[in-house]
């Protein structure tokens, strides 16, 4: 996408302090962020952690990143997720506990379902100028990949230590935020599947397998599409709507999807057999399934998908709601704690 679209609010965090008056080296970064939040210093870091995902690692991060933040001096704590929503619940409750004078930092400690927790308990308060750090410790850890967070406690600790804050999109379904990649049809329903089966498996092996599986009952979904002045009518194999390229670990099903240019990068899969659906997991994997007949790929800011049943929409590997749905992206809507290297997809 054109590098003029792309705003990127990068800003150092421990430059931001109500004395010393310091600005980013990008005028643009401040734009966008709620009046006020660069007077705040960032004091405090909450971890928010799973304890259950990926098989006890990000109980494991979590603490091995509260000891080094506590040794650098900063203020850290870790909050245990027990079930689904509880990390949205403790995120909005440290919000009311925080002072109007500082910023608080929640570091997601799981998998994509528990940042997208954590990102919508932020986006309702928009005006607390809390911030999202990254610790992936889930199945896949698609949105940490994104900005390069590795799953390594020093990496993390250092990232929130000396990383710099940058604004980026995410997306909207209804009224639910999503970060990574929104699905309807046949990835959907591998979702379902790999979440309710429980594979002993993580990552891209996982969505793999259950690919295989669910290839073998699947039919296309009738779909009406609607976006910008374009209608589409016709049974489809996916929809997949990205705010970022990749979902279950390395499976790039929108490539060229950037995190930081305002739109969503929409896969439309046409109806196909279960051979081509072989090719196009194995091309998906690739990042060359734009080659393959019956895939093509839009840009869009909204995108509203329609079924004649209702079908399920999934987002960071979580089930959101039924169809039908509004789907759009939320332009530099979230502010993340990123490497100083980092050059967001």
């Amino acid at each position: 996408m054109p590098n003029a679209e792309r705003v990127e609010a990068d800003s150092s965090i421990r430059a931001r302090s109500a004395s010393d008056g310091s600005s980013s080296d990008q005028p643009s970064a401040v734009s966008g962020q709620p009046e006020g939040n660069q007077q705040r210093e960032l004091r405090r870091f909450l971890l928010i952690a799973n304890p259950t995902a990926g098989k006890g690692r990000s109980k494991c991060l979590a603490e091995h990143i509260h000891q080094r933040l506590s040794a650098a001096g900063v203020a850290s704590e870790i909050k245990w997720t027990t079930a689904s929503d509880d990390a949205e619940r403790i995120a909005r409750g440290a919000m009311d506990d925080t002072g109007s004078d500082e910023r608080i930092c929640f570091v997601s400690c799981g998998g994509d379902g528990t940042v997208q927790e954590v990102v919508n308990a932020i986006l309702s308060r928009r005006e607390s100028g809390a911030v999202l750090g990254l610790a992936p410790g889930g199945r896949c850890n698609d949105f940490a990949s994104t900005f390069g967070i590795k799953p390594d406690a020093e990496h993390v600790a250092d990232t929130l230590l000396a990383g710099r804050t940058r604004r980026v999109d995410v997306g909207r379904i209804n009224d639910r935020y999503y970060c990574t990649i929104a699905a309807m049809g046949f990835d959907a329903a591998v979702s379902r599947y790999v979440n309710d089966t429980k594979l002993p498996l993580t990552g891209t092996m996982a969505y793999i397998v259950g690919t295989l599986r669910v290839l073998l009952t699947f039919k296309p979904v009738a779909v009406r599409l609607k976006y910008d002045d374009i209608l589409i009518e016709e049974e489809l194999f996916l929809v997949a709507t990205a705010n970022t390229p990749c979902y279950g670990g390395k499976m790039r099903i929108a490539p060229a999807a950037e995190v930081g240019d305002g739109l969503l990068d929409v896969c439309i899969v046409s109806k196909m057999s279960r051979v081509r659906g072989l090719n196009l997991l194995r091309a998906v994997l690739q990042g060359r399934h734009a080659e393959l007949p019956g895939v093509r790929f839009v840009r869009t800011a909204a995108i509203e998908i329609e079924t004649a049943d209702r079908r399920e929409v999934w987002a960071d590997g979580e089930f959101i709601t039924d169809t039908p749905v509004r789907i759009e992206a939320v332009p530099q809507g979230l502010e993340v704690v990123t490497p100083d290297h980092a050059e967001a997809s």
